[in-house]
């Protein structure tokens, strides 16, 4: 009797928790989909960076794992006091506590066994077009259909399995402390009202705003390029957070109810249109739902953060491949070696142009004490070696005079000469002064020199007394490099590459050669691995907050559904009332909005301090943070409309 009973509910509760349902489905089918991909041999050969996703995707399952049993144990847990009255009535039936226990365990599990066995089909085929999006990203002209596989849907129970065993264990415990008393009036109580008294609700309003600046002063502090590489930076960034999560909750506990009691005390504001209606019915919110805004803008703020992180890093690797492989080929070996290499080379591609030069040593260091780095000397480079490798990038080459020199330098590292007094003339060690003509960064890249963030470019004349530190050797082709190119090099020249020290233990400077197909591979696989697992993070997120509002507000429409009809008939016509409720669903979903959206400006803001130099230009940042507030928006909006249209049609059909 008890399970055809729960069967009934249970199919009762697919209408009432559709918006629960679908966004459980999307999230079990999202999460079969990462487990198809990363666990597809076909995708994982794809890229050499790409063995690296299975590992990531299962650390981002455990933090999804948790979102999930967040919102399952919210919404069953509304579930359980919607009903509390029907459990207390079975109780005076003389039904055991035991059996109600388990009838709402079997119920909720039937709706998740529905949300999951729907979820691998949808996922299935959602894992099709991720891998699509992969190989787009990757630039590979290659279509793969992945297979459901044993793993992945063994994965997907045992996630099941660990979500509702640590909800409805929890719920089991709760119905175990029940009464009688306690289920009939359990549908009479919400969140237990957090403040009292309205001194105290300002004091820790006021608390959680400095926290709040004080946390973000911290973080843009240390987006500094003096500190960014410091090793107390993690550390700092850490407790900003820290101070982060606790000024959200505080000031989503507080803020609500701070505007609320400010507006009824205002007749001015409170007797216009419609706002004492959409007050009152928003003030019981605001005053017991504190907790849980607390939650949702932390989510919504991760959420955000992630979207934004994503679009900024695809702006960074874009920006940043001329750092590290602005030709062709370019390697760091003696020079006798060259030509073995540039043969490798020509096996399979058409060497358009090559180019060998030096970096000698100035003993007499002047530069190199202003970089926290290991050498003994300054890296120093001839004007016509630097020419030429400008001309094989298409720039225009410089000149100098014959008492001038320029440095080449990393943006990061740009800060430490530019405009710095002491190296306006630097005297070398054959007695020669020389004038700085300036500091460039456009030209340098990681491997322009392997000791050293910095080159000290010289008329030739000054370099033929100089010790040679090191060769390189650069390579243009006609065709396009790919990463297979590398790995050739690498194997073919492993005599070079490879020694074996005094202990046995072979070591192999593979950093020596760097390829620029091999370099756009590992920024498209990671470009590819963050916007897909971001993405999903986002998603999920912006999920469980839609939801767990939808539930709130369509509950409402229910709850409260004789404030709706004592509008009718007070002549308010359906168009009017709309609009009310319109509103009223507006300040529901924006309130645990505003802030995070405001902190996550600053956060990218101050990361942009160090970043921009890797970007198109200084404020290309704000689109990014446009296009992570769009996509936001754009999932949020959805919820908040199939709300609405839920809200309408539970008010209609009860009047």
């Amino acid at each position: 009797m008890l399970g055809k009973l729960a069967f009934r509910n249970a199919k009762r509760s697919l209408k009432d928790y559709f918006i629960y349902l679908i966004t459980m489905t999307i999230s079990f089918s999202l999460i079969f989909s990462f487990n198809l991909v990363a666990s597809s041999d076909a995708v994982i050969q794809l890229s050499s960076g790409m063995d690296s996703f299975q590992m990531i995707i299962s650390f981002v399952n455990i933090v999804i794992i948790f979102v999930v049993c967040f919102l399952i144990n919210y919404t069953t847990k509304f579930m359980f006091e919607k009903r509390s009255k029907e459990f207390g009535t079975y109780m005076l039936l003389g039904i055991k506590k035991k059996e109600i226990a388990k009838m709402f365990v079997l119920e909720n599990l039937i709706l998740g066994l529905f949300a999951l066995i729907i979820s691998i089909p949808i996922g299935f085929i959602m894992s099709q077009f991720l891998s699509l999006m992969i190989v787009t990203m990757l630039d590979i002209p290659k279509v793969i259909f992945l297979s459901l596989n044993l793993i992945s849907v063994q994965l997907l129970f045992a996630y099941f399995i660990v979500i509702y065993l640590l909800v409805l264990l929890n719920m089991l415990w709760k119905i175990k402390k029940m009464t009688i008393h306690k289920f009939l009036y359990l549908d009479k109580q919400n969140e237990e009202k957090m403040f009292r008294n309205s001194k105290k609700r300002n004091i820790i309003f006021g608390i959680s705003l400095m926290v709040g600046i004080a946390s973000i002063w911290l973080w843009y502090s240390r987006f500094q390029m003096e500190f960014i590489s410091k090793n107390e930076t993690l550390t700092y960034l850490m407790i900003s957070m820290i101070g982060l999560i606790i000024s959200i909750y505080g000031i989503s506990a507080t803020v609500a109810d701070m505007v609320c009691s400010f507006i009824i005390k205002s007749k001015k504001i409170k007797y216009q249109k419609d706002n004492l209606f959409l007050i009152r019915t928003f003030v019981s919110k605001a005053r017991t739902m504190s907790f849980t805004f607390g939650t949702l803008s932390m989510l919504i703020l991760l959420s955000i953060f992630s979207l934004n992180i994503s679009n900024l890093s695809n702006g960074l690797y874009k920006s940043s491949l001329d750092q590290e492989a602005p030709y062709d080929v370019s390697i760091y070996d003696d020079q006798e070696a060259f030509k073995e290499y540039i043969k490798v080379i020509e096996e399979d591609y058409t060497v358009e142009k090559t180019l060998a030069y030096n970096i000698y040593k100035e003993p007499k260091k002047q530069i190199q004490r202003l970089y926290d780095e290991f050498t003994d000397y300054d890296s120093v480079m001839k004007l016509s070696d630097y020419n030429q490798l400008l001309t094989m990038r298409n720039m225009d080459t410089i000149s100098l005079q014959e008492d001038e020199y320029i440095i080449v330098t990393s943006s990061q590292s740009k800060y430490l000469v530019e405009g710095n007094a002491s190296i306006k003339q630097i005297q070398l060690s054959s007695g020669d002064f020389l004038q700085l003509k300036g500091v460039t960064t456009e030209t340098f890249w990681y491997t322009l020199n392997s000791r050293s963030d910095f080159v000290i470019v010289v008329p030739d004349s000054y370099v033929k007394n100089l010790e040679l530190a090191e060769s390189h050797l650069i390579v243009d082709t006609k065709e396009e490099t790919t990463a297979s190119l590398e790995t050739k090099i690498e194997e073919r020249m492993s005599y070079r590459l490879c020694k074996t020290g005094s202990d046995g233990e072979i070591n192999c400077q593979y950093y020596r050669v760097r390829v620029r197909g091999s370099a756009i591979e590992e920024n498209n696989t990671m470009i590819a691995m963050m916007s897909s697992i971001f993405l999903y993070i986002s998603f999920i997120f912006i999920a469980v907050v839609g939801t767990i509002l939808s539930i709130q507000a369509l509950s409402d429409s229910t709850k409260y559904k004789y404030r709706y009809l004592t509008l009718r008939r007070l002549g308010v016509n359906d168009k009017t009332l709309y609009r009310t409720i319109r509103k009223q669903l507006f300040i529901l979903f924006g309130m645990p909005a505003v802030y995070p959206i405001l902190v996550n400006f600053s956060l990218i803001d101050s990361i942009n301090n160090v970043y921009y130099i890797f970007l198109e230009n200084q404020y290309s940042y704000l689109s990014y943070f446009a296009g992570g507030l769009t996509i936001f928006f754009l999932v949020y909006i959805v919820y908040w409309l199939t709300t609405y249209i839920g809200f309408k049609k539970n008010i209609n059909e009860e009047s």
